[in-house]
């Protein structure tokens, strides 16, 4: 019986360091996840940074345009308006009352 309990014994020992090896060899797969991790972390931040300067340059630009058109078709507007005589460019049917 001795016997049989020193190699039960002598078998959970060499169990038990197959067993922290494993863990040993797990922990720095995790280790090694958490770092790549770390670092596809940090290229999507720099990528959404170049995305948001894009699209913030691409909305200035936009704006300009906007603005651009807007300025050209009131020009427009002004030629048009000149072109006919409208109820605003004629003098009113009676004189006003005043000091005079």
């Amino acid at each position: 019986m001795t016997a049989e309990l020193i190699g039960i014994l002598a078998a959970s020992v060499a169990l038990g360091g197959v067993m922290l090896a494993a863990l040993h060899g797990v922990r720095q797969e995790v280790r090694d996840v958490r770092s790549d991790l770390g670092d596809v972390r940090t290229e999507i931040g720099n990528v959404r940074t170049e995305l948001r300067d894009e699209m913030q340059a691409g909305f200035k630009e936009l704006t300009a345009r906007v603005i651009n058109i807007g300025d050209r078709l009131s020009k427009v507007e002004g030629i048009i308006e000149g072109m006919f005589w409208g109820a605003h460019n004629q003098p009113p049917d009676k004189p006003r009352q005043g000091a005079a």
